[in-house]
């Protein structure tokens, strides 16, 4: 397997030096390291490059974008994407490579999602949107986020992200997958993400993006979940709600639903906020 890691990156200087070290130090080499920077102003492309990476100027302007960026720039029959505030476990290109070699229908493969970041709003955060990926068994998934996943280039074909930031790689994944093959979880490779610093304002924010992300997904994809798009009052019910306080106990943090669980109905309710004005704008658009 000759993997290509593409690292989209904007204003990541903090944190990029140290993703494309764990992409180097692999015990399958990459075939490259390819971080996007996009349009960043702190020095990003200069960090990365004395970290070793390939950078590529890009003006894209999204996460999507950019990682459409990589796909085109990268050369490698596997591509590795990984966020600049991420660092992923050594085995990681090993054990895709495994999987891959060993099960054509595998057309790619996510790891175990780990915080990296102390803080509520940080753990809050973690908590509300990665909570399905945090432990379980190895096996199919439907979708798993781009922060670190590998995909078989040919599998991939022309699909491409979305230009967006928000939901771009959930309608990837499906359009790769398109009932042809899965993500295969596999919890042995570990991901720690560095989350970007979260006070209240900016945790808010972030939840009420992943709302209108939700909406969206749901709306471009043909699946059961579309029904909030007719019936939105389900959401009332906190289904996704219930779903992560069920995870948590089940990995062993009963003590954090307990003490975040204000905090977690906060984050809920903002997620089902922006669903909600994702909803109103899109049928506003086409009264």
């Amino acid at each position: 397997m000759r993997a290509s890691v593409i690292i989209p990156c904007h204003n990541g200087a903090r944190t990029v030096a140290d993703a494309v070290r764990s992409a180097l130090a692999q015990s399958h080499p990459p075939h490259e390291v390819i971080v996007v920077d996009d349009g960043s102003t702190d020095g990003s492309g200069d960090v990365a490059r004395r970290a070793g990476a390939w950078v590529v100027e890009s003006a894209a302007r999204s996460a999507g974008g950019s990682r459409n960026v990589g796909i085109k720039t990268a050369s490698g029959d596997a591509l590795a994407f990984l966020d600049c505030d991420s660092v992923v476990s050594r085995n990681w290109l090993e054990r895709v490579a495994m999987h891959f070699d060993s099960d054509p229908g595998v057309l790619a493969v996510g790891a175990r999602i780990a915080n990296g970041r102390p803080g509520r709003y940080a753990e809050l955060d973690y908590f509300l949107n990665h909570s399905e990926w945090m432990r379980g068994r190895p096996g199919p998934r439907e979708t798993f986020p781009t922060m670190a996943v590998v995909y078989r280039r040919d599998a991939v074909g022309k699909v491409r992200f979305l230009e967006a930031s928000f939901g771009e790689d959930t309608t990837f994944a499906r359009g790769v997958l398109a009932d042809r093959g899965v993500v295969w979880f596999d919890p042995e490779i570990t991901i720690t993400h560095y989350h970007e610093r979260l006070d209240r304002p900016s945790f808010w924010d972030k939840q009420l993006n992943n709302g209108r992300a939700l909406y969206w997904t749901r709306v471009r994809l043909d699946r059961p979940g579309r029904i909030l798009v007719h019936a939105p009052f389900l959401l009332l019910f906190f289904p996704h709600l219930w779903l992560v306080l069920a995870r948590m106990v089940r990995a062993g943090y009963t003590g954090k639903a307990v003490t975040l669980f204000p905090w977690l109905v906060a984050g809920e309710v903002a997620r089902i906020r922006g669903f909600l004005e994702a909803r109103s704008d899109a049928r506003g658009s086409n009264s």
